[in-house]
């Protein structure tokens, strides 16, 4: 008998790219944020009455900004920057990039592969915001 395989997808095929609307008559966005740099994890949806993007979800750009290793007042500042409706891109965390940021920064992954450079773009954010102790 033989097995099947199942292929596991990677991670970046399942990247969704969606537009943030205003909520309401007040002109607040239509999401939510939490996580951040400072709190050891990559942002992500706290809430999102307006729709367009899905509570719990991995904050990876907004408006073409990558936005992991930044801090949770970085992303917000990228937020409340970008011209409306605001374009976001997301992936639901999984066993590769699940939330916790400094997890996903002790694996070892391939030279050159997505991850690697994933992670390339998380240290360079994280050096940006990094103030040297002497």
């Amino acid at each position: 008998m033989s097995k099947a395989t199942v292929k596991k997808l990677h991670w970046r095929a399942k990247v969704q790219e969606s537009f943030v609307p205003l909520g309401g008559g007040s002109g607040e966005l239509g999401v939510a944020i939490g996580g951040g740099a400072d709190y050891g994890e990559f942002p992500f949806v706290t809430a999102a009455p307006g729709g367009g993007a899905t509570v719990g979800d991995v904050i990876l750009e907004i408006g073409g900004t990558p936005v992991l290793g930044m801090t949770l007042g970085d992303v917000r500042g990228v937020l409340n920057s970008c011209p409306h409706p605001i374009r976001i891109k997301t992936v639901s965390p999984g066993s590769t990039l699940c939330k916790d940021l400094r997890l996903y920064l002790s694996k070892c992954f391939t030279p050159g592969s997505m991850d690697s450079q994933l992670q390339q773009v998380i240290r360079e954010n994280l050096y940006l915001r990094a103030v040297p102790c002497e």
